[in-house]
């Protein structure tokens, strides 16, 4: 607590040595009891009313946020106001849990506790170096935390009743949906806390794709510039979230260093002076700009996806990568006269569009916790549809609207086959069926990825405008497409979950479609927001 030597001036020697009096008492009782007297950031205070709210909690935080000592006395504050909690702790390994967390519920431990005499119910054993005695600890009114972590077999998660459970860092999304089951009976709490340097994890992901910002601030450390007089000026801040909203309303709060008041902060901004804004991002404001490993490290919903009703004319293509065994997935681009390419429909689509005798599709890949691509989603389940079903969905979805060129992945559309006992390709068959298609380049998985990069490309550290601005954009009703780019990381092969939305983009990539004279109307606008 800073002396405001300002007002001392003013208050004079008399009530100036009440004031220094009242300080050092306030100073020696939240050194004493962190629990009852230690001060609260605003941000705390929020992310408690989610958490009660909304029984499940996503803390994002940069470096030295807060996060990590909030969730610690979010649990002592559960065991303290309630007699018999359950509480468990989650950690990467049993050496992360002893020198992140265990300290922190040691700090916040009311006096009385950490006094508190072994009993037939208490048992409170700490030291710095190994932690809570046999990674457990019970309270006077007999409320157990138990400590664990991801290298556990975790078989005995199954059957416990919690009230709380925090998990820090790279849980796994079997071990967070295992838990949401195990809090129901006791109407627990999820707590989740992440820092998403290396990029974020499949669990993260489940939470922020398709999350809605409901909050958002001034990145201080991210001003954008324009020239003006021949120099730079700062015209204002990028955004950054402070409170998202998951597909499944489940709250994403953002710690933001700065709001932290033991951070450092004007350290910080020194480390973070000439920094990438991505690492800015990331370390600053706790806001995860990839994947893990992601492949495509520029992908930004924020530039990158545009609203529908956004969708410019000019000359449409199709996109098809077929497959054995699961569902076709097929993309629909326009091109239009500025150069850049527009992906407006998929097939199947997560986005309201009704397949007859079937329904809706659903999502065509999901967040995994052992597969960093993912898991299939119920849009891959083959629906059992043969060529000419095909036809009509094709038909169905474009509505008569007039396609310059198909293309079809050249691998399996130029397989022969041995249909009606004489040699066809798929192609072939679908010309015969009166949709003709021409084959997509075939080329390497790295060349691919870097041409769909070249496509997304822009200068981060300039505003968008006419002269900076990406190639590739994706309409907000390609849900599908969307995740795929946002998390696609090659590392699960030829079966990766997220790989047939990427093998059409890719298809894009290297055909070198573009707007063909004659094709294009008036843009009725486009563009990013």
């Amino acid at each position: 607590m800073k002396i405001d030597t300002d007002l001392l001036s003013k208050l004079g020697p008399e009530e100036g040595w009440k004031y220094l009096k009242t300080r050092e008492e306030l100073i020696a009782r939240e050194a004493s009891d962190p629990f009852r007297f230690g001060y609260v950031p605003p941000l705390w205070k929020q992310a408690s009313e989610l958490l009660e709210k909304h029984r499940e909690l996503l803390v994002m935080g940069g470096n030295r946020s807060g996060k990590t000592e909030w969730a610690a006395k979010e649990v002592i504050k559960l065991m303290h106001s309630k007699a018999g909690a359950v509480v468990w702790c989650f950690a990467e390994t049993s050496a992360t849990s002893i020198e992140s967390q265990q300290p922190r519920l040691w700090k916040f431990m009311p006096p009385e506790w950490r006094n508190a005499r072994k009993s037939q119910v208490t048992n409170i054993s700490y030291t710095v170096k190994n932690g809570f005695s046999e990674a457990k600890f019970v309270a006077p009114n007999g409320s157990i935390c138990c400590f664990k972590n991801y290298a556990q077999d975790l078989s005995v998660i199954e059957g416990a009743e919690l009230d709380m459970a925090w998990c820090d860092e790279l849980v796994g999304l079997d071990l967070l949906e295992t838990l949401r089951f195990r809090l129901v009976d006791r109407n627990g709490r999820l707590a989740v806390t992440f820092t998403p340097v290396q990029g974020y994890s499949p669990t993260v992901a489940s939470y922020l794709n398709g999350a809605k910002t409901v909050e958002e601030a001034d990145a201080e450390l991210l001003p954008k510039r324009a020239e003006k007089d021949g120099e730079q000026i700062i015209t204002g801040y990028e955004k950054v979230p402070i409170l998202q909203m998951s597909t499944r309303n489940r709250p994403v709060l953002y710690f933001h260093t700065r709001s932290n008041p033991w951070a450092g902060w004007s350290r910080m901004r020194k480390e973070l002076q000439n920094e990438t804004r991505e690492r800015i991002l990331c370390r600053a404001y706790g806001v995860p700009t990839k994947a893990i490993a992601g492949r495509f490290p520029l992908f930004n919903e924020k530039v990158h996806v545009i609203r529908h009703s956004d969708v410019p004319e000019g000359t449409r293509y199709q996109w098809v990568d077929p497959a054995s065994g699961r569902n076709w997935f097929m993309l629909w681009s326009v091109h239009d006269k500025a150069g850049r390419c527009i992906i407006y429909r998929e097939w199947p689509s997560m986005d309201g569009d009704y397949i007859p005798s079937i329904g809706y599709a659903g999502e065509w890949a999901l967040p995994d916790g052992k597969k960093l691509d993912g898991k299939a989603g119920p849009a891959q389940s083959d629906f059992g549809f043969g060529l000419e079903r095909y036809v009509e969905e094709i038909k169905r979805v474009e509505n008569g609207e007039k396609i310059f060129e198909r293309y079809m992945d050249s691998r399996f559309g130029n397989a022969p086959t041995l249909a009606r006992e004489m040699p066809t390709t798929l192609i072939d068959e679908m010309s015969e069926l009166g949709v003709d298609f021409l084959a997509a380049p075939a080329d390497s998985i790295d060349e691919g990825v870097a041409m769909v990069n070249s496509l997304l490309h822009y200068n981060t550290e300039q505003p968008i405008s006419a002269l900076n601005q990406p190639k590739l954009y994706i309409s907000e009703r390609c849900k599908n497409t969307i995740y795929a780019l946002s998390t696609y990381t090659g590392a699960d092969g030829k079966k990766g979950a997220t790989k047939d939305p990427v093998d059409a983009v890719k298809f894009i990539a290297l055909s070198g479609a573009g707007n063909v004279d004659g094709e294009t109307l008036m843009a009725r606008g486009g563009g990013a927001y």
